[in-house]
């Protein structure tokens, strides 16, 4: 009996490694068009309006770098719903949608020396965690 709950364990995480590996090994699909960039923010103060502030305050630096064709931050909404669904999250803080002109332009975004200092000196210590979602025109 054990054996059989063994073996199949085993054929389930074998299966799972596999398509796990070959989503690995999907290349990345040629992009020419615009990169959106979307930044969800929890802070470590959560709901408090001055730090949501000084994040939006810090972040707004950002938008100046080259390469980034437009840049929107806000705080939650807070858009009142006819019907609750687990598919609307607002448990978040802040949100960033920023969109650049190409691929490399938000490549290079990410490396540029000021994106780096603003996020590490003025952004970091006021975040617990957040998420990234980049996608492609």
């Amino acid at each position: 009996m054990k054996t059989v709950h063994f073996k199949r364990l085993a054929i389930l995480l074998a299966t799972l490694g596999l398509g796990n590996a070959a989503h690995a090994e999907r290349p990345a699909a040629h992009i020419d068009g615009k990169v959106h960039h979307v930044v969800i923010i929890w802070l470590k103060q959560h709901g408090d309006p001055e730090a949501r502030r000084k994040y939006i305050e810090g972040s707004k630096r950002l938008s100046k770098l080259p390469g980034v064709v437009s840049y929107d931050i806000g705080p939650v909404a807070g858009i009142k719903r006819e019907h609750s669904s687990p598919s609307v999250d607002d448990s978040f803080d802040v949100a960033v949608s920023a969109t650049f002109e190409n691929k490399e332009a938000l490549e290079n975004y990410s490396k540029h020396p000021e994106h780096q200092k603003v996020i590490q000196e003025v952004l970091k210590p006021l975040v617990s965690h957040y998420k990234v979602y980049d996608f492609a025109d």
